[in-house]
């Protein structure tokens, strides 16, 4: 069963709430979170989560909710470079990835890796690697990011007023950015799966 827009936010908030406090919202918290006036209107949606499989409700209590794992599909959206940056571009393709790789509300992408500089921590050429969208990363994590134009998954660095995107491996020099370079972080690193 597919889920309509309103059903999967409800869905994702369910699953980002119980992950952030290590138990499911009450209803009248998912009524005043979405505007609802009606408890009713809360239970309707509930129990359409429940018969497409998505929630588990067990007998009694105020937060009697599971949110059921389950696969997810996410954009594929090109090919980053572990190696030398290369064009990152939008392609109409999505991969299903595991709910474990996918953490609460965020957004999530994935792309097909291309390269050898992260081998030295399992990231291997041909691997897709998923990725949490965000604009910032602290020091030492493991992100993609757009250089000139460039896409490439690096270890990130900051010393001074100069980042360093970082490779794992010891053939490649570190990616020194300049001030005049175009950077931004697209995500950060969030998961691996390799197709065999």
């Amino acid at each position: 069963m597919g889920l309509t827009d309103k059903q999967q936010k409800i869905l994702d908030f369910l699953s980002a709430y119980t992950e952030e406090n290590g138990f499911a919202p009450s209803r009248q918290e998912i009524a005043t979170n979405f505007g609802f006036s009606s408890l009713g209107t809360v239970e309707d949606y509930l129990k359409a989560l429940e018969l497409g499989g998505f929630v588990l409700r067990s007998a009694g209590g105020r937060r009697n909710l599971t949110v059921i794992p389950r696969d997810r599909m996410l954009p594929l959206l090109g090919k980053v470079a572990a190696g030398r940056p290369i064009e990152y571009t939008h392609h109409d393709r999505s991969i299903e990835v595991p709910s474990t790789m996918i953490g609460g509300a965020y957004e999530h992408f994935a792309l097909e890796v291309s390269g050898d500089s992260m081998i030295d921590i399992g990231i291997l050429d041909g691997d897709i690697v998923v990725v949490r969208k965000q604009e910032t990363a602290d020091a030492g994590e493991i992100v993609v990011a757009m250089v000139n134009n460039e896409a490439t998954i690096k270890r990130f660095h900051k010393k001074r007023n100069r980042v360093e995107l970082h490779s794992e491996n010891a053939k490649y020099k570190p990616i020194l950015v300049e001030p005049e370079d175009d950077f931004r972080i697209l995500g950060r690193f969030a998961g691996l799966m390799r197709i065999q």
